[in-house]
């Protein structure tokens, strides 16, 4: 049975007040007294303080650590052929057990993305650079990818974004502060893509990836962004740049992007050529 401390509290209007909770009791009974000691530097006044001790079993768990970031590591070894673009050969690491080798066929850039649905783990790779795929990091297999094609999509990096990159461990699951909104995201369902389109200027456009059904051999990717140019740089990870949150229960997502404006009149000015 799993249990946590939250330090609570009463004013004059009675409404309960949450200063916060604990994994245990002595860590609690620290924070009752930094709590009062900050509501009394402040001039504030509660009627009644105490420690409230909540059963947690069944709630919702943290994910585990390390991150599918941190866990699954890179070794690229670039390649050039004289009159030929760069490839790379790249090795993908489990700690230190090598998972499997593949070949990409241009420069590396941001294009290895592991994350993880329930105990498995995968990663958004793109061996071709006209298509994303995923791999199986268990067994180093392709289980599914896009068609290549030499007018498409030209994938530069992905985001899946993991709940340790939306959220911290401050607020504890059963605590007065917690929501379902700090439960997502959880299942490695969604990720997102940036690239370039072939023919268009040189900035960076982002789509949504569709990962439901990856297991079954599928990915899907759509424009429901429009066309947006991301600010951002090759070496950024994703969540440096798209930020994602939920509130009672909608999802949102804000990107960091380019926007160019004619000076005089301000008229925006970098809209989809292809409209």
């Amino acid at each position: 049975m799993g249990k946590i401390y939250e330090v609570r509290g009463n004013g004059k209007s009675e409404r309960l007040l949450s200063y916060g909770a604990k994994r245990t009791r002595e860590e609690a009974e620290a924070l009752l007294a930094e709590s009062k000691l900050r509501v009394g530097r402040a001039g504030g006044k509660v009627e009644r303080w105490w420690i409230e001790e909540i059963d947690t079993t069944g709630l919702f768990e943290f994910p585990s650590l390390p991150t599918p970031r941190q866990r699954f590591k890179t070794r690229v070894e670039p390649r050039r052929v004289p009159g030929y673009w760069a490839t790379s050969h790249v090795d993908v690491y489990d700690g230190e057990r090598l998972v499997t080798s593949c070949d990409r066929n241009y420069s590396m850039l941001q294009t290895f993305e592991p994350f993880r649905q329930g105990e498995r783990y995968f990663a958004l790779v793109a061996p071709d650079y006209t298509a994303t795929s995923v791999m199986d990091l268990q067994t180093g297999e392709i289980i599914a990818s896009e068609e290549p094609t030499p007018t498409g999509f030209c994938p530069v990096g992905f985001y899946v974004p993991d709940w340790w990159d939306v959220h911290d461990d401050s607020i504890l699951p059963g605590s007065t502060l917690w929501s379902a909104d700090k439960q997502w995201p959880n299942r490695g369902d969604f990720g997102f893509v940036w690239g370039s389109i072939w023919g268009d200027d040189s900035s960076w456009k982002v789509q949504y990836l569709d990962l439901t059904e990856i297991q079954e051999g599928r990915i899907r990717r759509d424009e429901r962004f429009g066309y947006l140019k991301l600010a951002t740089k090759a070496d950024a990870v994703g969540k440096e740049f798209i930020r994602l949150w939920s509130w009672r229960g909608t999802r949102h997502v804000e990107f960091t992007m380019l926007q160019t404006h004619d000076l005089e009149s301000g008229q925006r000015l970098d809209t989809n050529p292809w409209e």
